[in-house]
């Protein structure tokens, strides 16, 4: 009899913490019923219903602040009032019923919507009411906002397994009126590219995809120097290197193309006008910039080359010895003519090819 006895008070223990443990997680809200109960004073005990304000009223006690905290911390607190006029009180505070209470669910899951709320549910349970995440979900940036008093608290939560995060979708309780965001997975490309912006990753996979995606590096771009940042970890790498491009992309991930430290520009009767890296004994030279550049077209005026140095302009006349070793400087622009044609002014020429270069250089 002593061990049946035993053994049935260990189970209504056990039973007992598992209770403590969903009131330690639930917060009392306007519509809930509660039941107070002050022993050996039935007088004093009350079954209530928390009010609009969030407040209960009580014998003795008045008006007790109830939405937000705990059923135990609300006991402790009729506790604490009461201690002033009985000596040594017992309270316990039990939800009866709770009010209809819900949670938005909303961004990159399966079915995004309204969802009721149970006491205890967490951002991970939520999102499996939903119906899981989408395909293109960020998993590690989910936001949910929360209306406290007359603010908007901002909480950011991850979907991960490491159960001692307090930011961790498994262990975050969600509170009535809550609304759970999961966003979208972006990639952000910078610099010299053709299409720099946030991008969403959806099926791409690789670095290499999200180069093409933004239409590839610049001329003047320096893919050997470029970025790459998740989270607060920056690393410069090699887009060259394929092992490099063919690294997976991750949600968050931001890529940056820096522009090459000395760059020559080319335009005009050229055959592939553009930027060019300025390099001492290889590219330093009005040949050696028309030579990068697939040489002047047929209608290029090689006696009237204008090479446009900060707020100078410098015309060479490239079909001499001395003008074709003309140095040249980093940044330095080179202006390739067209020859004379009728009706034309050199002014007109010189403006429209200033006109292009000015878009160029955007």
């Amino acid at each position: 009899m002593g061990g049946r006895l035993a053994l049935l008070l260990g189970i209504l223990l056990l039973l007992s913490s598992w209770a403590m443990a969903g009131t330690d997680d639930y917060r009392i809200s306007p519509g809930d019923t509660l039941e107070v109960a002050v022993w050996g004073y039935e007088d004093l005990s009350r079954t209530v219903i928390v009010r609009p304000d969030g407040n209960i009223s009580l014998p003795v006690v008045g008006e007790v602040r109830a939405q937000g905290a705990s059923p135990d911390a609300l006991a402790q607190s009729i506790t604490t009032s009461l201690s002033r006029w009985v000596k040594n009180p017992r309270v316990s505070v039990i939800v009866k019923s709770f009010a209809q209470h819900q949670v938005f669910v909303l961004g990159a899951v399966a079915r995004p919507g309204v969802y009721p709320l149970q006491p205890g549910l967490t951002v991970a349970e939520a999102i499996a009411l939903a119906g899981g995440f989408a395909p293109n979900a960020d998993r590690d940036h989910l936001t949910v906002l929360r209306k406290q008093g007359a603010q908007d608290v901002k909480f950011s939560v991850r979907f991960t397994d490491n159960l001692s995060r307090e930011d961790s979708a498994v262990r975050f309780v969600l509170q009535p009126g809550d609304n759970l965001i999961v966003p979208e997975a972006t990639f952000i490309i910078t610099g010299a590219v053709a299409r720099p912006g946030v991008y969403p990753i959806g099926t791409l996979r690789s670095i290499e995809e999200a180069l093409a995606t933004a239409g590839g590096t610049l001329t003047f771009g320096d893919p050997s120097r470029a970025e790459v940042q998740v989270g607060d970890k920056v690393e410069v790498v090699d887009l060259l290197d394929a092992s490099v491009r063919q690294r997976p992309l991750q949600a968050g991930m931001t890529i940056r193309v820096p522009e090459r430290e000395n760059t020559l520009f080319i335009i005009g009767e050229v055959v592939r006008a553009g930027a060019y890296g300025w390099q001492k004994g290889r590219c330093e030279t009005l040949m050696d910039v028309l030579t990068a550049a697939g040489g002047p077209t047929r209608e290029a005026r090689l006696d009237r080359v204008v090479v446009n140095r900060g707020n100078r302009f410098l015309q060479v006349n490239a079909t001499t010895p001395q003008g074709a070793r003309f140095p040249l400087e980093p940044i330095d622009v080179v202006i390739v003519p067209s020859r004379p044609r009728p009706n034309y002014e050199w002014t007109a020429i010189l403006g429209t090819l200033l006109a292009t270069y000015s878009v160029f250089r955007r």
